[in-house]
């Protein structure tokens, strides 16, 4: 009698695991087939809740927790079959240090660092497409003396997936990955506009409200 039921048992499983699996691999099949036939809004669906995964996630170790903040800020400016551009929000890296907040990086090496950790996202770890190339542009936000609250863009880069398949992923200094991709930042006296030579122009979506959406997000994610 116990053997028969351990039979049963194992049976069972095996026809839920099977069934599992089945259903996985014709949700792909399906996300993968709506997207190659170029339905966009399917896309932004699959990239929105990708995005939502990624926050959900833990911190691979050694991430600097400014990092990790940005890169939880992604949002959708837009994409294609082909082609994504996503947008970030970088703060100082500021940290505690016996008992005082201590500035460890500036808002520039966080946008270098986040920007090329989004790019190796999008190429590597986004499910059912391989874009062929992206662009992220990494923003700040500025606080002026009379209270005024302006998002200056601090870098803009494009990788193609031929460049970034021979990129050293695991290079401590990011400007040398940089280097190698099509890499704009901004300078003193010299603002960057993130939207000349874009990879993608954005269509009806106002690059703005993405940045605010942005800024919402790493406010209300704990640090």
């Amino acid at each position: 009698m116990g053997l028969g039921l351990g039979i049963a048992f194992v049976l069972t499983m095996f026809i839920v695991v099977g069934f599992m699996v089945f259903q996985a691999r014709f949700a792909a099949r399906q996300w993968r087939r709506v997207i190659a036939a170029g339905d966009l809004k399917a896309l932004h669906e699959l990239l929105d809740q990708t995005f939502e995964a990624w926050r959900n996630g833990r911190p691979p170790r050694g991430v600097a927790p400014a990092d990790w903040r940005a890169l939880h800020t992604a949002a959708l400016i837009d994409a294609t079959c082909d082609h994504a551009r996503v947008s970030l929000l970088a703060e100082p890296d500021v940290r505690v240090v016996q008992g005082q907040r201590v500035e460890v990086g500036t808002a520039q090496e966080v946008a270098r660092r986040s920007a090329v950790r989004m790019v190796e996202r999008l190429m590597y770890e986004v499910p059912h497409v391989s874009f062929t190339a992206v662009q992220v542009d990494v923003h700040t936000e500025y606080r002026s003396a009379d209270g005024s609250v302006t998002n200056p863009c601090l870098l803009t880069t494009r990788a193609t997936r031929e460049a970034a398949s021979w990129s050293d992923w695991s290079a401590e200094d990011v400007s040398v990955l940089l280097a190698e991709w099509d890499t704009r930042e901004a300078a003193p006296g010299a603002p960057l506009d993130p939207a000349v030579d874009a990879l993608l122009t954005g269509g009806e979506i106002d690059p703005t409200a993405v940045i605010r959406a942005a800024e919402r997000t790493i406010r209300e994610r704990p640090s």
